[in-house]
């Protein structure tokens, strides 16, 4: 899912207008805001099931344990991929005594091992939120493909207490990110949605400003009175095979007939070269 930083509000000059920020959620339409899917999964969905880390202790005996990491499931470039440990007791530090054990392995596209890759392993007595300790492992650089992180947390005693699994893809960089509509014609009255989806192996950053543009004249030509006039400053990061928060306008019931599209500006996520592009996404207004 994509990252969220919400900074501050702007206020941008123009009339009133009949759109408005996006909720971060659903914005309305969950099966396009929200989907439970990714439109792309680069093969993932396919592999057979693990069980998965938890973000919390808990079912380890230690609610008070966070779990953190594990984010780049796409990978356009190999690095380290594990998982950090915090505590939130608020009282004092946190008592485990957990040997924790990584491996990773490089596996087929059924999920099949063929060779171990890296292996680590971890001591963490007593957790304090200041000190995070952390498991990493890091694939080759020469080999693209799937790959399986296996972690195993046991007691000093070398009883488990909780085994897991997540894949990941090395993969070739390139970029592919479009404008999606919920729907292409729509009549006056009605609420148009669009949303990034990033198609490519990159990260793709974003924020809340669009426009939108009606063509005139064989030309386009702005709407004012279809563009938000309030912003929320955030800055987004839309992962590889993910969709971003929806953007939607919703058509006084004078809306005239014709062409409109629907323009947004993204970036390169960090590390990536690529300049910015603007987006379009066309859609027809029926009368």
């Amino acid at each position: 899912m994509a990252a969220l930083a919400v900074a501050s509000m702007l206020v941008l000059p123009g009339v009133a207008s009949a759109a408005y920020p996006a909720d971060p959620t659903a914005d309305g339409n969950p099966a396009f805001c929200a989907p439970k899917k990714p439109v792309q999964d680069f093969g993932l969905a396919g592999l057979p099931p693990v069980r998965e880390v938890p973000e919390s202790g808990e079912q380890l005996g230690r609610g008070a344990v966070d779990i953190y990491g594990g984010w780049d499931r796409v990978m356009p470039k190999p690095h380290g991929f594990g998982y950090g440990f915090s505590e939130h007791n608020y009282n004092g530090t946190v008592r485990l005594d957990w040997n924790v054990t990584a491996e990773l392995w490089a596996v087929d596209a059924d999920g099949v091992r063929l060779r171990q890759i890296d292996h680590q392993e971890l001591f963490i007595g007593r957790l304090d939120a200041a000190d995070q300790p952390s498991i990493e492992v890091e694939p080759p650089k020469g080999r693209r493909g799937f790959y399986r992180f296996d972690m195993r947390i046991a007691d000093q005693t070398g009883k488990e207490l909780g085994s897991y699994g997540v894949y990941f893809k090395v993969v070739r960089p390139f970029w592919k990110v479009r404008l999606g509509l919920a729907r292409d014609i729509v009549r006056p009255g009605q609420r148009v949605f669009s949303r990034l989806e990033n198609y490519g192996t990159e990260t793709v950053d974003y924020g809340e400003s669009f426009s939108v543009q009606r063509r005139e004249d064989r030309r386009w030509v702005g709407q004012p009175d279809l563009t938000p006039d309030l912003w929320l400053l955030w800055l987004g990061f839309l992962s590889p095979g993910r969709t971003g928060l929806c953007n939607s306008v919703t058509l006084p019931v004078d809306t005239s007939a014709g062409r409109y599209r629907f323009v947004k500006h993204v970036g390169p996520g960090p590390g990536h070269r690529h300049n910015g592009v603007t987006l379009t996404a066309p859609f027809t207004v029926e009368g």
